[in-house]
């Protein structure tokens, strides 16, 4: 507010004005008003969106804790189902191998002849579900690998459509196999080929009622092949169409009492058809059926060439030995003969297993071909087989005390006992496994359940080799009077010292190939390998040679020492060991030499 005050020049008279000067529109009351509600506002909006970035972060860090807890449970579920089905398969091996026994009897009438075929072929369903369970362990933590094989897939569909075609006849279901194509050429690998195509085959079955349909069908275009399971069964909702292929992923559905099981068999399939680098999905709708359709590409280029490259560790008779008996078709397995070990004119068999059902079984199975000695951990058994020196040791691995890897790893570095085959049972499937139980040297590595016809003829194969072996301890080795231009000087030379480092500790208990290696400075499979090149014998065989050449020499030129002394003397645990290995070696027990090199004389 300004005031203009005019006076008179002389005179005492004025007049005034009141001036006021409104402030700037940004400068008033309502224009701070607003000042101070727009920064409340701002205050508001910058609390509102961090609240909201909190709020957010909040659910994306409860939603990642929410799925690392699922997939926590689900690989303890994975865990505890693997671990649980591990220990399946023991009992189930004592299930399968007592009906194997019984079904081999030829007094059985035929009504219950087929009982107990059912439940033998349900035993061995059973048996596959595990398996299942075990490959799904292996893909999700990607150890399962693919064997690629070059094979015509129309006779390998073909084959696994026959097996349900009785079922489908007793169910009055119309059932067909549609190929236009007499053959087709894939490279796929066809042991998990075949689970994905028995699993979608046999859940066809399962949902579709009698009198229904199925379809099995192959086609081809140019750079694909497809596979078609189609039925007219129940159906799948379209809102779990596209879930199904998720693990443990369960549809409960009231008005159909439609389900998926445990969720396990679609998520194998589709993780084994991605290996493929082909694809699988579903067309469904509720009443009106499914079709799975399977696209695989032709060629190999897709594949690596470790997976073309790849070749099977176990043999035909291996594999052989996870499938069931073919009743109606397997031919009676001709065992070997045996060259009798013992005075009871049977070979020594030594069982090592610490459930008692299966050491049950096993002895039963061996009792009537083969002297049988048991033990119930790996140190038990270790103690025995010193003791009575078995034909052929089969040993679980999984044990207290000691484990059957750790006996065996023991048994073949032993002089007295590297020589005797050792079997390795087990419910571990995984090559993994099998390749660490051939490390610790086992002559065989079967799986459980066994086939009991093919575990005989196995430890018949195996002491027939053992017994072999023996023959060529018996074949003279070239020295350097014998042959001189067989074998070089640096040989020569090996072949010398290795034989006096033997001798001079043929009574050192401690010895063994490890220290006979460190003598001669190289390792061990160098070791093996030169002197098998050289004599044609192990390390442990050359050794077992030399004892019995020096014990024959004790023999006939040292009178004072009986044979124990002489058995003691050459390392031998015990003079029943060493007499058994002699007469092996030399067709002669020791006492008999003694008695024809000093024969009594005649009375006059």
């Amino acid at each position: 507010m300004y005031r203009l005050t005019v006076r008179e020049h002389q005179g005492t008279h004025s007049i005034s004005l009141n001036i006021y000067i409104a402030p700037p529109f940004y400068a008033t009351y309502w224009a701070f008003m607003i000042y101070i509600l727009c920064v409340i506002g701002i205050m508001y909006l910058i609390i509102y969106i961090k609240t909201k970035q909190t709020q957010l972060q909040t659910s994306l860090q409860f939603e990642r804790k929410e799925k690392e807890r699922t997939e926590e449970l689900n690989q303890v579920k994975l865990r505890f189902f693997t671990n649980i089905s591990h220990e399946f398969r023991t009992p189930l091996t004592l299930i399968i191998g007592q009906i194997e026994v019984l079904l081999q009897s030829n007094k059985l009438a035929p009504t219950i002849y087929n009982r107990i075929l059912h439940i033998y072929k349900n035993a061995w369903h059973m048996r596959d579900l595990i398996s299942e369970l075990l490959d799904f362990r292996k893909q999700e933590q990607g150890y399962l690998k693919l064997k690629i094989e070059h094979k015509d897939i129309v006779p390998f569909i073909k084959e696994i459509y026959m097996s349900f075609y009785e079922y489908a006849a007793t169910q009055q279901i119309n059932y067909r196999f549609e190929c236009p194509e007499q053959e087709l050429k894939l490279w796929f690998d066809p042991v998990q080929l075949q689970k994905v195509i028995f699993n979608l085959i046999s859940n066809a079955f399962k949902y579709t009622p009698k009198g229904g349909k199925i379809n099995v069908s192959i086609s081809s275009t140019n750079t694909q092949a497809h596979i078609s399971i189609k039925d007219n069964g129940s159906g799948i909702p379209q809102e779990a169409v596209n879930k199904i292929f998720e693990r443990f992923y369960q549809l409960e559905n009231g008005a159909n009492k439609f389900t998926l099981g445990t969720g396990i068999g679609l998520a194998l399939s589709k993780g084994i058809i991605d290996l493929h680098h082909g694809n699988i999905h579903v067309k469904s709708e509720p009443e009106q059926g499914s079709e799975f359709i399977i696209d695989l590409l032709k060629g190999n280029s897709h594949f690596s060439p470790e997976d073309i490259a790849h070749t099977r560790l176990t043999t035909d008779d291996s594999r052989d030995i996870n499938k069931p008996l073919d009743l109606t078709e397997m031919p009676v397995e001709e065992v070997l003969p045996v060259v009798p070990d013992t005075d009871s004119g049977k070979p020594v068999l030594l069982i090592v297993e610490d459930n008692k059902e299966m050491l049950d079984l096993l002895k039963s199975i061996f009792e009537s071909m083969y002297e049988v000695h048991i033990a119930q951990n790996g140190k038990e058994g270790l103690q025995m087989a010193y003791q009575v020196h078995p034909s052929l040791i089969i040993s679980d691995v999984m044990m207290p005390e000691m484990s059957g890897k750790e006996l065996c790893y023991k048994i073949k570095n032993s002089i007295e006992l590297s020589y005797i085959p050792v079997i390795l049972l087990t419910a571990q499937v995984s090559e993994q496994y099998t390749i660490e139980g051939y490390m610790f040297g086992a002559d065989d590595y079967i799986t459980k359940p066994f086939n009991v016809k093919i575990l005989i003829a196995r430890c018949s194969n195996l002491i027939k080799t053992r017994q072999q072996m023996l023959e060529r301890l018996k074949q003279p080795i070239a020295n350097k009077q014998e042959a001189p231009d067989t074998i070089n000087i640096n040989d020569r030379q090996l072949l010398e010292k290795a034989t006096q480092i033997i001798k001079e500790n043929f009574e050192n208990p401690e010895f063994d190939m490890n220290l006979l290696a460190s003598e001669l400075g190289m390792g061990r499979s160098k070791l093996y390998t030169k002197l098998k090149e050289i004599t044609g014998l192990t390390p442990n065989e050359f050794t077992l040679k030399l004892k019995l050449e020096e014990a024959m020499h004790l023999l006939n030129n040292a009178p004072h020492l009986n044979v124990t002394e002489i058995s003691y003397q050459l390392g031998f645990s015990s003079a029943r060991y060493f007499s058994k290995c002699f007469k092996t070696f030399y067709g002669i027990a020791p006492l008999n030499v003694r008695k024809n090199a000093n024969p009594p004389a005649k009375e006059e």
